[in-house]
């Protein structure tokens, strides 16, 4: 009875935290209308069946970053069905736009419904991290081609140091994922050692042998990490797509110059903990090198604000129709299963007894 209280609990708060982060918005809008006028003509005047074939790229983006999530669950094993890794991704995905400090609320909640579709935790955990590392990695291509498109303009430069730093951590952390089976080995030897050296017993380091024994069953070959990178390639692709056609659809030039690096200082302000999915912050640093690059101001504006909507705004309420589709679905499970466990805990019994 605690838990489902608890659990009401929680559904109504983020009920009414996704309201509030609609008011805040609606709120900011309202607060800029003076600076919004410019761009009603832009809106005006905008082709709306470019829309179309937009909304079709983004849906494509998701589901490429699915496809990139199974191809990890896959190298542990573990063969889960599409639409059912898609609902998880969403729903994740509406926690990290809604939530502060949403991508590790999301990271946890994407742990915890890989371990509903049979991997382990040292499968779910390693998956959630590959997964974030190589979208990351493909983001950061695409970046550095963005650099070069600059041309070795100021804004360019001044990036450059930025990127290779990002880009070695990056390679370092994949390095780490694709030998994590060695890696979570040399800690559990560590901590074994240092349990023989002062006499004691710690519970952390038989999780890290079960981890270890868990994580060696996982094969991310090349050709597996290769697939995945490309999967991730395509999520940016598609949704840096929308953006380009939200601005043919402005009827205006695009800076093409300085595109793809906008689009990744946004995609980049989107997981900085400083508001919601970064609210606020992706549009105005979007716009912001739009216009520095030579982007008409109204039209960048109204470009970016329309991506948005198809990119963030329009998969919130499908996001949350998955979370509460899967929790029912996870509560389904457990009431089929009561008797199961039950009759399993009696044979447990009778064997010890006997």
């Amino acid at each position: 009875m605690a838990k489902r209280r608890i659990s009401t609990v929680r559904t109504v708060v983020g009920i009414l935290w996704v309201v509030l982060v609609a008011i805040v918005a609606i709120y900011v809008v309202n607060d800029r209308r003076s600076e919004l006028t410019g761009i009603s003509s832009i809106f005006s005047h905008m082709n709306l069946g470019l829309l179309i074939p937009a909304l079709i790229l983004e849906s494509a983006s998701m589901a490429a970053y699915a496809q990139l999530q199974r191809s990890m669950l896959a190298a542990g094993g573990v063969e889960s069905g599409f639409w059912r890794i898609l609902s998880i991704f969403l729903a994740s995905n509406t926690i990290n736009s809604v939530v502060p400090g949403g991508p590790a609320f999301a990271s946890v909640y994407s742990y915890r419904r890989f371990r509903d579709v049979g991997a382990s935790e040292g499968l779910s955990g390693w998956a959630v991290l590959a997964a974030n590392v190589l979208a990351g990695l493909s983001l950061f291509l695409l970046a550095v081609i963005g650099l070069l498109i600059s041309e070795g303009s100021v804004s360019g430069i001044s990036l450059t140091g930025s990127l290779v730093t990002v880009g070695v951590v990056l390679i370092g952390i994949l390095y780490l994922v694709a030998r994590a089976d060695k890696a979570v080995h040399r800690v559990g030897s560590l901590l074994m050692f240092l349990e023989r050296k002062l006499g004691a017993s710690w519970k952390f380091t038989k999780k890290v042998l079960q981890l270890e024994e868990e994580i060696s069953l996982i094969s991310p070959s090349r050709a597996r990490l290769t697939r995945a990178f490309v999967w991730g390639l395509l999520n940016w692709i598609f949704d840096a797509s929308v953006l380009v056609i939200a601005y043919f659809a402005t009827k205006s030039p695009i800076p093409f110059e300085g595109l793809l690096l906008a689009y990744g200082a946004g995609q980049l302000a989107a997981n900085f903990p400083i508001t919601p999915g970064g609210l606020g912050v992706v549009e105005g640093s979007i716009s912001i090198a739009l216009v520095a690059y030579g982007g008409n101001q109204d039209a960048s504006i109204a470009a970016v604000l329309i991506y948005r909507l198809l990119s963030f705004w329009m998969w919130l309420l499908p996001g949350i129709g998955c979370y509460f589709g899967l929790r029912m679905r996870r509560a389904e499970n457990r009431v089929d299963d009561g008797p199961l466990i039950v009759l399993e805990e009696v044979k447990d019994e009778q064997a010890g007894t006997g």
